[in-house]
Protein backbone atom coordinates (compact mmCIF):
# COMPACT_ATOMS: atom_id res chain seq x y z
CA UNK A 1 0.00 0.00 0.00
CA UNK A 2 3.05 2.35 0.42
CA UNK A 3 3.77 2.77 -2.68
CA UNK A 4 0.60 3.29 -3.69
CA UNK A 5 0.23 6.10 -1.47
CA UNK A 6 3.29 7.80 -2.64
CA UNK A 7 1.92 7.37 -6.30
CA UNK A 8 -1.35 9.03 -5.57
CA UNK A 9 -0.07 12.11 -2.99
CA UNK A 10 2.24 12.58 -5.78
CA UNK A 11 -0.97 12.67 -8.56
CA UNK A 12 -2.95 15.12 -5.56
CA UNK A 13 -0.17 17.25 -5.38
CA UNK A 14 -0.36 17.52 -8.95
CA UNK A 15 -3.97 17.93 -9.75
CA UNK A 16 -4.06 20.35 -6.46
CA UNK A 17 -1.54 22.44 -8.61
CA UNK A 18 -3.30 22.91 -11.97
CA UNK A 19 -6.42 23.65 -9.58
CA UNK A 20 -4.44 26.65 -8.05
CA UNK A 21 -2.85 27.59 -10.82
CA UNK A 22 -5.46 27.38 -13.73
CA UNK A 23 -8.78 26.45 -12.13
CA UNK A 24 -9.69 29.60 -10.08
CA UNK A 25 -7.27 29.70 -7.26
CA UNK A 26 -8.56 27.31 -5.06
CA UNK A 27 -7.37 23.09 -4.55
CA UNK A 28 -9.18 20.00 -5.57
CA UNK A 29 -8.67 18.27 -2.62
CA UNK A 30 -8.19 19.94 -0.03
CA UNK A 31 -10.80 20.73 1.76
CA UNK A 32 -9.34 22.68 5.04
CA UNK A 33 -7.82 24.81 2.45
CA UNK A 34 -10.97 25.47 0.82
CA UNK A 35 -12.93 26.81 3.68
CA UNK A 36 -10.29 28.84 4.24
CA UNK A 37 -10.54 30.57 0.62
CA UNK A 38 -14.50 30.50 1.36
CA UNK A 39 -13.88 32.47 4.17
CA UNK A 40 -11.68 35.13 2.98
CA UNK A 41 -13.96 35.11 -0.12
CA UNK A 42 -17.13 36.07 1.73
CA UNK A 43 -14.97 38.28 3.79
CA UNK A 44 -13.59 40.07 0.76
CA UNK A 45 -16.99 39.90 -1.39
CA UNK A 46 -15.11 37.33 -4.06
CA UNK A 47 -18.20 35.63 -5.09
CA UNK A 48 -16.45 34.02 -8.09
CA UNK A 49 -13.94 32.53 -5.80
CA UNK A 50 -16.51 31.58 -2.82
CA UNK A 51 -18.39 29.77 -6.04
CA UNK A 52 -15.67 27.90 -6.99
CA UNK A 53 -14.38 26.88 -3.43
CA UNK A 54 -17.70 25.94 -1.94
CA UNK A 55 -18.05 23.95 -5.30
CA UNK A 56 -15.31 21.93 -4.82
CA UNK A 57 -15.78 21.47 -1.38
CA UNK A 58 -19.66 20.04 -1.80
CA UNK A 59 -18.36 17.77 -4.72
CA UNK A 60 -15.10 16.42 -2.78
CA UNK A 61 -17.58 15.74 -0.15
CA UNK A 62 -20.01 13.70 -1.76
CA UNK A 63 -18.13 12.00 -3.43
CA UNK A 64 -16.45 11.10 -0.59
CA UNK A 65 -20.15 10.04 1.16
CA UNK A 66 -20.82 8.27 -1.82
CA UNK A 67 -17.66 6.19 -2.44
CA UNK A 68 -16.98 5.03 0.87
CA UNK A 69 -17.97 1.59 0.74
CA UNK A 70 -16.60 1.02 -2.94
CA UNK A 71 -14.11 -1.06 -3.26
CA UNK A 72 -10.40 0.91 -3.36
CA UNK A 73 -9.93 -0.18 -7.17
CA UNK A 74 -12.74 0.99 -8.29
CA UNK A 75 -11.92 4.24 -6.52
CA UNK A 76 -8.97 4.42 -8.19
CA UNK A 77 -10.64 2.98 -11.80
CA UNK A 78 -13.22 5.99 -10.99
CA UNK A 79 -10.26 8.14 -10.38
CA UNK A 80 -8.64 7.47 -13.39
CA UNK A 81 -11.94 8.16 -15.38
CA UNK A 82 -12.25 11.30 -14.30
CA UNK A 83 -8.48 12.57 -14.78
CA UNK A 84 -8.88 11.26 -18.12
CA UNK A 85 -12.26 13.31 -18.68
CA UNK A 86 -10.13 16.31 -17.12
CA UNK A 87 -8.11 15.57 -19.58
CA UNK A 88 -10.17 15.97 -22.67
CA UNK A 89 -11.87 19.27 -20.97
CA UNK A 90 -8.11 21.13 -21.03
CA UNK A 91 -7.67 19.95 -24.63
CA UNK A 92 -11.11 21.54 -25.01
CA UNK A 93 -10.46 24.74 -23.08
CA UNK A 94 -7.13 24.89 -25.40
CA UNK A 95 -4.88 24.58 -22.00
CA UNK A 96 -5.83 27.80 -20.65
CA UNK A 97 -9.15 27.46 -19.00
CA UNK A 98 -11.23 30.88 -17.98
CA UNK A 99 -14.53 31.94 -16.82
CA UNK A 100 -17.23 28.85 -16.47
CA UNK A 101 -14.81 26.62 -18.55
CA UNK A 102 -13.62 26.19 -15.09
CA UNK A 103 -16.11 25.07 -12.96
CA UNK A 104 -16.59 21.26 -14.86
CA UNK A 105 -13.02 21.21 -14.87
CA UNK A 106 -12.53 21.69 -11.13
CA UNK A 107 -15.45 19.65 -10.16
CA UNK A 108 -13.58 16.43 -12.07
CA UNK A 109 -10.46 17.67 -9.94
CA UNK A 110 -12.41 16.96 -6.77
CA UNK A 111 -14.05 14.08 -7.79
CA UNK A 112 -10.90 12.48 -9.00
CA UNK A 113 -8.78 13.50 -5.51
CA UNK A 114 -11.91 12.26 -3.42
CA UNK A 115 -11.75 9.00 -5.38
CA UNK A 116 -7.54 8.69 -4.23
CA UNK A 117 -8.35 9.76 -1.06
CA UNK A 118 -11.14 7.15 -0.49
CA UNK A 119 -9.05 4.32 -1.95
CA UNK A 120 -6.51 4.76 1.03
CA UNK A 121 -8.53 4.09 3.60
CA UNK A 122 -8.75 1.60 6.05
CA UNK A 123 -12.24 -0.18 6.97
CA UNK A 124 -13.04 1.80 10.20
CA UNK A 125 -10.83 5.37 9.65
CA UNK A 126 -12.36 8.34 9.91
CA UNK A 127 -11.99 11.21 7.05
CA UNK A 128 -9.42 12.81 8.91
CA UNK A 129 -7.25 9.59 9.55
CA UNK A 130 -7.87 8.82 5.68
CA UNK A 131 -6.15 12.18 4.51
CA UNK A 132 -3.64 11.43 7.37
CA UNK A 133 -2.91 7.90 5.84
CA UNK A 134 -1.91 9.87 2.00
CA UNK A 135 1.59 9.98 3.26
CA UNK A 136 4.14 10.32 2.56
CA UNK A 137 3.20 14.25 2.58
CA UNK A 138 6.02 15.55 1.29
CA UNK A 139 4.68 13.94 -1.94
CA UNK A 140 2.41 16.06 -2.64
CA UNK A 141 4.00 19.61 -2.81
CA UNK A 142 6.45 17.86 -4.92
CA UNK A 143 3.67 17.14 -7.23
CA UNK A 144 2.28 20.63 -7.22
CA UNK A 145 6.12 22.20 -8.17
CA UNK A 146 6.10 19.41 -10.78
CA UNK A 147 2.37 20.73 -12.14
CA UNK A 148 4.20 24.66 -11.53
CA UNK A 149 7.25 23.48 -13.83
CA UNK A 150 5.94 21.43 -16.47
CA UNK A 151 2.63 23.43 -17.02
CA UNK A 152 5.10 26.53 -17.52
CA UNK A 153 6.96 25.20 -20.16
CA UNK A 154 4.70 22.91 -22.08
CA UNK A 155 1.01 23.36 -20.88
CA UNK A 156 -0.50 21.38 -23.36
CA UNK A 157 0.85 18.20 -21.30
CA UNK A 158 -2.38 19.14 -18.59
CA UNK A 159 -3.12 16.95 -15.60
CA UNK A 160 -1.70 13.68 -18.00
CA UNK A 161 1.01 13.04 -15.70
CA UNK A 162 -2.04 12.91 -12.81
CA UNK A 163 -3.39 10.33 -15.33
CA UNK A 164 -0.17 8.36 -15.39
CA UNK A 165 0.47 8.58 -11.88
CA UNK A 166 -3.04 6.89 -11.12
CA UNK A 167 -2.37 4.32 -13.77
CA UNK A 168 0.83 3.25 -12.23
CA UNK A 169 -0.72 3.16 -8.94
CA UNK A 170 -3.46 0.49 -9.80
CA UNK A 171 -0.83 -1.79 -11.55
CA UNK A 172 1.03 -1.27 -8.56
CA UNK A 173 -1.89 -2.03 -6.10
CA UNK A 174 -3.34 -4.85 -8.87
CA UNK A 175 0.31 -6.58 -8.36
CA UNK A 176 0.49 -6.26 -4.93
CA UNK A 177 -2.89 -7.94 -4.43
CA UNK A 178 -2.13 -10.81 -6.97
CA UNK A 179 0.66 -11.50 -5.04
CA UNK A 180 -0.93 -11.65 -1.95
CA UNK A 181 -3.62 -14.09 -3.17
CA UNK A 182 -1.03 -16.56 -4.72
CA UNK A 183 1.47 -16.68 -1.72
CA UNK A 184 1.78 -19.97 -0.32
CA UNK A 185 -0.85 -20.77 3.27
CA UNK A 186 1.65 -20.56 5.98
CA UNK A 187 2.85 -23.98 7.18
CA UNK A 188 1.11 -25.38 10.49
CA UNK A 189 2.46 -27.06 13.10
CA UNK A 190 0.61 -30.38 13.83
CA UNK A 191 -1.70 -30.28 17.08
CA UNK A 192 -0.21 -31.68 20.12
CA UNK A 193 -1.94 -33.85 22.51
Amino acid sequence: MRRTQWLLALSVGYVDGICLLFLGGVFGGVVAGNLVVLGVAGVQRLPETALRAGLSVAVYGGTALLARRVAPSRCLVGALLALCTLCGGWMIAAHDPRGLTQLPLLALAAIAAALQHTATREPGDTPVVAVQQLLPLGCIPVGAVGAGLLLEHVPWIGPLPAVLLVAAALVVGSLRTRTETTAPAAHREPARL
